[in-house]
């Protein structure tokens, strides 16, 4: 794998923005909130949300998965329809507690750490999107024994423990059931541009990654982006989330790095524009192809009663 240290440029750290509104790599919205986490995501559907590449092995069949760890305590339950506001996505704290927000579909996402392409087949109800009937609070916690119980920070993607044990949520609570297909299909190949790479070695390298693209007062998307202790793998799972579009890293870059661009077009509005510049700033390209990808099939699942 290539790592040429020659050819990483810095960037200044970046500090707090007036940006009201930021969009991840993956172009996925973020309402910001002072006094909460962001619980509002709103999807920037621009035809231009984890930290493996798409090719990621997982486990073969849910037979394959019997012994695998198990959260020493699950509540499920529909959440409060009167509430004002639904979190969405996965919530780990530090020692091993998580919250999630999710219809069936995102939480095999999350279990397997798929993009919604690489899940297919199951009955209507599984892809009811954001209808309160079909979404789930979840809430668990790891035994004292797990690894899970030391994890000392709060986390934004589940670690490969905690991916096994909603496995195994899936499979006890819900009679999940699967199997995996390789599709062919249109890809998107990330590789080295022409230009020198804009990455600094990572100030937290502990930290979860991220990668964001901010839009800005009026729908301003001035170029300026920021990463922290983020790899090319995830910059490639996060733009397939969004692309809809298996995107694989070809770009033989190893190890974790942040980076930071300052603003370039002050009047762009065009999201897709602002994220094939970053991408060309940042000494990357997509080239289109085909290949084969992983999906998994959905064989059968249940409603899980409430608890």
């Amino acid at each position: 794998m290539l790592r040429d240290d020659s050819e990483i440029a810095g960037g200044p750290a970046l500090g707090a923005t007036a940006a009201a509104v930021s969009v991840s790599m993956g172009l996925e919205v973020r309402a910001q909130m002072p006094s909460r986490r962001a619980e509002i995501c709103l999807v920037v559907l621009f035809i231009m949300s984890r930290s493996l590449p798409v090719a990621a092995q997982v486990p073969r069949a849910a037979s394959d998965s019997q012994a695998e760890p198990q959260f020493e305590a699950v509540t499920i339950k529909h959440p409060d329809p009167a509430a004002q506001y639904h979190k969405a996505g996965f919530y780990g704290t530090p020692g091993g507690r998580v919250f999630l927000g999710v219809n069936v579909r995102m939480l095999v996402e999350y279990a397997f750490d798929l993009r919604d392409f690489q899940v297919a087949g199951g009955p209507e109800w599984v892809n009811a999107g954001w209808s309160i009937s079909e979404w789930y609070d979840i809430n668990a916690v790891p035994p004292d024994s797990s690894a899970s119980r030391k994890i000392p920070v709060a986390n934004a993607e589940p670690t490969s423990e905690q991916r096994a044990m909603l496995r195994s949520v899936l499979r006890e609570r819900f009679g999940f059931r699967y199997h995996m297909e390789m599709r062919e299909g249109e890809v998107y190949f990330l590789v080295r541009g022409a230009k020198k790479l804009a990455l600094s070695e990572p100030k937290h390298p502990d930290g979860d990654p991220r990668a964001i693209v901010f839009m800005k007062q009026g729908g301003i998307v001035d170029g300026e982006a920021e990463g922290t202790n983020t790899t090319m793998d995830y910059v490639a799972a996060r733009l397939s989330e969004r692309l809809r579009i298996p995107v694989i890293n070809q770009t033989g870059i190893s190890g974790s790095y942040d980076f930071y661009l300052p603003p370039s077009d002050p009047e762009n509005r065009d999201m897709a524009t602002a994220v094939i510049s970053v991408m060309d700033r940042l000494g990357l390209k997509l080239k289109k192809g085909r290949g084969a990808v992983e999906t998994l099939v959905i064989d059968a699942v249940e409603r899980p009663t409430e608890n």
